[in-house]
């Protein structure tokens, strides 16, 4: 292995790692936002020690995954462009380390958020007295929610992509049809 190779691998491990460790950030910071932009459903301890809940607490169950998807959008958006920044020059290897990137930060910002609370409903719902309203559980309903963060992570890449082959194409400016154009 030449000096050059040896070069550009070293800087290609070190923007792969900065772009890693910048998503697994990003995500940890994420993770209070999604906390404190949520309010968790509740139920209602009745005199008899049912609990109940209503029609606008079940809507709000899922407020909790679209507000997670809401941030992965910008997280994602924010992951994509430095991986751009950083990696475009990587071919294949700039996207798989966005990718991974990418979906450890949606992984920690829910595990992070998960552990900021509160967990255990069945405990706390047991121990509740008539009367009393308990939040239920902080948690992500759905892993779809996840692939979200790696879409947006994806756009900023395809739009770079798109607009550095447009500008190397030698047709680029012109508005002839394609078969016409290959006749010449």
């Amino acid at each position: 292995m030449n000096e050059t190779t040896r070069i550009r691998s070293l800087a290609t491990l070190r923007s792969s790692i900065f772009v890693v460790c910048s998503g697994v950030v990003l995500g940890g910071l994420a993770a209070p936002i999604w906390h404190a932009t949520v309010t968790l459903p509740t139920y209602k301890v009745g005199s008899d020690g049912a609990a109940s809940i209503t029609e606008t607490g079940l809507t709000q169950v899922f407020a909790t995954d679209a507000m997670y998807s809401l941030i992965g959008v910008i997280v994602g958006f924010i992951i994509g462009c430095l991986s751009w920044v950083l990696m475009r020059r990587r071919g294949v290897w700039g996207v798989v380390v966005a990718g991974v990137s990418s979906c450890l930060s949606a992984l920690v910002c829910w595990w992070v958020g998960v552990l900021i609370g509160p967990d255990s409903f069945a405990e706390r719902i047991a121990s509740a007295k008539e009367g009393e309203v308990v939040p239920v559980d902080f948690a992500l309903h759905t892993w779809v929610s996840v692939l979200v963060w790696l879409l947006a992570t994806m756009i900023p890449i395809l739009i770079g992509s798109l607009v550095m082959a447009w500008r190397r194409s030698p047709r680029a400016g012109r508005s002839e049809p394609a078969a016409k154009a290959s006749l010449e």
